[in-house]
């Protein structure tokens, strides 16, 4: 067979593959299954079962017996593997481990270790045509075992989100085992990977594997998680080539893949760990992970589920004793799996209807059973007859598993915490401070620069997101060095990081870079930002809307909200000192980021929050006195709901008038705040300017005020 002949049949293989396997996809999709199944279904019409049975001929030329073909294919299959265990681990939150901690550890572990236990006794009980390696029956059994007892988390997520309780307690606690099931899998098969590699049970290379694995994910949980951490955000500042961000997180995926292999454990291992520490960076946006997952699904992922399914060959079950060796597989894993959950629950401290629900959720198996599957069939541990039972029980259990969750889930009542947790959550998705992860602070050393330097501290910390310093100004060198080119808002989040109990390193928390030079500020806000405070000297001109030049660059390039310092004091104050906010809420979209932006800053000080709506008395007196009254004390009580869950301590207070700034200058006289808080909207023209009023308030107020403007 010729180069070009090859590659012309290489190429024919894929398009059947990625058709296929997205056509069946969608319609697995649209009947309310996983696209995987369709993913596999494709393979298994493709292969020898449909396409090889009723059209042989057809089927050899496009999947011919060629070592080079099957040598291509497999490579990509081979890469889907590892970029699907990418995904897995960005998607894995160990955190939620963390919350039930007794009951999470006890179900995984008993989830795992009573079908593990079945499925190695029922291993040793299969004819000996199922079985390839004689001479080692260990391995194949351990195969088995696992596959039988370990979760899908991507597919136990897909099925909670699909019935509604994703967000629930029990339903974050069957995500928290499967969660736990999962990274346990990994290690296991790793082990397992080192024992088939050796051909015999030898203590000592099952010790070293065991010891290497620690030594990895001691290293790579902890040092490891910072390495990765900073070379994302650095590529992402540095690098100005396309999508800099996805080929480091490739890099990292490869190279803690040939880690694994190289210290002896299977290369599975090294990409699910590569993907929690990816999904913990602090820069990780959603737009990156789109990019990931996009990449991922679109080609690999279909054409490594279709070569698993080009793997499975249905003709298998014709043979009565195959058949009955996989009903027995399937049974072995449900009851197992159900069992081992729901002993594991009850000691865990579940009730008995919070255990069944474990039980029937942890038995949705899919993408991982098939990843075990193949890297089992790849090492020769598993024959085809093994792979193709092993696969079936996969999809069979998970397509049982939603309807009986969905029922059981419906009998587990709300609890009375539960139930505020829930509303809680609901309220803060809406809010725009959780999404954030970086904020550029742009300051000079005015009076306005050190309390927009000293905002920026108490923000950065209370929300736990990394800092950029632009200097408008070339700092002296001389006196860098002696003051260890440490910036305001470096000694403002370490001061209150200190006070918190966290003390982390200033340069973990801050990076400081020159933006004197031309076009700066462009070229730093390219590298992504959530927000920006500004701290300069007369941001915005007296006799005018527009603002400063420097300021009016930065306004013109950046999308997201601007939070503008102007220090009517001029003196910028200590940062452990409490704040007290005066906050006019309007109940409009930018009110309710400055609502979001005050209680954080509150909150970082012990501080308080006074917010103030302002009737328009040009409404309908009739409205006034109903819907429009309702409407507005409904504002602060929004505010007031969202200082309850801050910790902030809020008092409301109205007034009628048909010019607001009159009423807030009126506030301000009679009260001694010590910062104004005020969200308010941009208009666009040839540039974007301040509304007058808003400008006529900034020259009349001498209270600082914190100008959040989008």
């Amino acid at each position: 067979m010729s180069g070009d002949h090859t590659l012309a049949i290489f190429a024919a293989e894929l398009i059947l593959l990625l058709l296929t396997g997205r056509l069946l996809g969608e319609l697995m999709n649209r009947l309310g299954q996983p696209a995987l199944f369709g993913q596999l279904i494709a393979g298994v019409l493709l292969g020898p079962s449909v396409f090889g049975y009723l059209f042989p001929a057809a089927h050899h030329f496009v999947f011919p017996d060629n070592k080079t073909l099957k040598t291509m294919i497999d490579a990509i299959s081979q890469i889907g593997i590892l970029l699907l265990l990418l995904l897995t681990g960005m998607e894995t939150n160990l955190g939620l481990v963390q919350r039930r901690k007794r009951a999470v550890i006890a179900s995984s572990l008993s989830g795992i270790a009573i079908p593990f236990a079945l499925g190695m006794v029922l291993a040793y009980g299969l004819p000996g045509n199922a079985v390839p390696m004689h001479e080692n029956r260990l391995v194949t059994a351990m195969f088995l075992g696992t596959a039988l007892s370990i979760s899908s988390v991507k597919i136990v997520a897909m099925v909670l989100i699909d019935i509604g309780a994703m967000r629930r307690d029990l339903g974050q606690l069957i995500l928290a085992t499967a969660i736990l099931d999962d990274t346990i899998a990994w290690i296991i098969i790793a082990v397992i990977a080192g024992i088939a590699a050796h051909g015999t049970v030898d203590l000592a290379s099952v010790g070293a594997s065991l010891a290497g694995t620690a030594l990895f994910l001691a290293f790579s949980l902890s040092i490891g998680q910072r390495l990765v951490a900073r070379l994302i955000v650095w590529v992402n500042d540095h690098m100005t080539i396309d999508v800099p961000v996805i080929t480091a997180i490739l890099i990292v995926m490869l190279a803690m893949s040939l880690t694994t292999e190289l210290i002896g454990v299977h290369t599975a291992l090294g990409a699910f760990i590569a993907g929690i520490l990816v999904g913990r960076s602090p820069i990780l946006t959603e737009q990156i992970e789109n990019q990931v997952r996009g990449f991922v699904f679109a080609f690999f992922s279909p054409v490594f589920f279709a070569v698993a399914g080009l793997g499975m060959d249905l003709r298998t079950l014709a043979d009565p004793m195959l058949a009955i060796f996989t009903a027995a597989i399937i049974v072995v894993a449900s009851i197992g799996k159900f069992s081992g959950a729901l002993l594991g629950g009850k000691l865990g401290g579940l009730t008995t209807r919070e255990s069944l629900a474990l039980g029937v959720g942890l038995n949705a198996r899919g993408s991982t059973e098939v990843i075990i599957a193949s890297i089992g069939l790849a090492m020769g541990a598993l024959s085809n007859q093994l792979y193709t039972m092993i696969v079936a029980m996969a999809v069979i259990t998970t397509m049982i598993m939603p309807p009986m969750l969905r029922w059981v889930m419906s009998r587990v009542p709300l609890g009375e915490e539960e139930t505020k947790r829930l509303e809680k959550e609901e309220a803060e998705a809406l809010e725009h401070l959780p999404k954030m992860e970086r904020a550029l602070v742009y300051a000079d050393d005015s009076p306005n620069g050190r309390l927009a330097t000293r905002l920026a501290g108490l923000f950065t910390v209370r929300q736990e997101i990394l800092a950029t310093v632009l200097q408008p100004k070339e700092a002296d060198a001389e006196d860098t060095i002696k003051r260890g080119h440490l910036s305001e808002a470096a000694q403002a989040v370490h001061a209150n990081a200190a006070a918190e109990g966290k003390k982390p390193p200033i340069e973990e928390l801050v990076t400081e870079r020159a933006g004197h030079a031309e076009n700066a500020i462009e070229r730093e806000i390219a590298r992504g930002y959530d927000i920006v405070f500004v701290g300069i000297d007369r941001p915005v001109a007296e006799s005018q809307l527009r603002f400063e030049n420097r300021l009016q660059k930065l306004v013109n390039a950046f999308d997201g909200p601007v939070a503008i310092a102007i220090n009517g004091r001029g003196a910028a104050g200590p940062a452990d000192v409490p704040l007290d906010i005066l906050l006019p809420a309007a109940g409009t979209q930018d009110t309710r980021l400055a609502t979001e932006v005050a209680i954080s800053l509150a909150a970082a000080t012990k501080g308080n929050v006074t917010a103030l709506h302002v009737f328009d008395p040009q409404i309908d007196t009739a409205i006034l006195r109903g819907r429009g009254r309702r409407a507005g004390m409904s504002v602060l009580v929004d505010v007031h709901r969202a200082g309850k869950r801050g910790g902030v301590p809020v008092k409301g207070l109205t007034a009628t008038n048909i010019r607001p700034e009159s009423e807030i200058r009126r506030a301000v006289r009679g009260g001694n705040f010590d910062l104004i808080v005020l969200g308010t909207s941009l208009r666009h023209g040839e540039t974007k300017f301040l509304g007058p009023r808003t400008a006529g308030l900034l020259r009349a107020v001498r209270t600082p005020i914190l100008l959040l403007a989008r």
